[in-house]
């Protein structure tokens, strides 16, 4: 099995003697270890002074279970969306798609809205315009060449549909 470094950090922390036990880090001599949130937002710790970090979750699914956290297409959850939880009971493996069931459905629209406003060609406000222009000229062809649009279907789809934009819950 071809893992990454920080898959390989990893194991060599659990085969040193790492543990995670109620959501407290252990060194191999038992001694707690104080590990830090990462800029994800999770709980890690160096297992070696030059090594990648281990992050926490990743060391409980491990010891739960074993190598299958590895596999192709598996990611390791919290299943109540709180990154900081590692409680054994609040940790499992699945899919992107699982993952992402686990968040609320206002975590999942947030991600959704950020997505799309990334590859959006048109603000709230000059769709808003579109549509104006297209109630005066009455015109798919003359819309689409004022305002460089190259798609029937995008215009169309701008006319016909309302958009949830920044904040959750309001619509455009």
């Amino acid at each position: 099995m071809n893992l990454s470094k920080s898959n390989e950090e990893l194991l060599m922390a659990y085969n040193a003697g790492y543990r995670i036990e109620d959501g407290v880090i252990y060194n191999p001599k038992g001694k707690v270890l104080k590990g830090f949130i990462d800029n994800k937002g999770y709980n890690s710790f160096h297992a070696t002074k030059d090594g990648p970090k281990v992050m926490v979750h990743r060391l409980v699914a491990y010891q739960k279970f074993g190598p299958e956290i590895f596999k192709h297409g598996l990611e390791v959850r919290h299943l109540d969306e709180d990154s900081e939880n590692n409680e054994k009971d609040n940790i499992d493996i699945g899919t992107h798609s699982d993952n992402m069931m686990d968040q609320s459905e206002e975590a999942r629209l947030a991600t959704a809205i950020n997505a799309s406003n990334n590859i959006r060609k048109f603000t709230d406000d000059e769709m808003q315009m579109i549509r104006q222009d297209h109630k005066i000229m009455r015109s798919y062809r003359d819309v689409m060449a004022l305002w460089d649009i190259s798609s029937k279907g995008t215009l169309h789809h701008i006319l016909n549909n309302k958009y949830v934009t920044t904040k959750c819950g309001e619509v455009a």
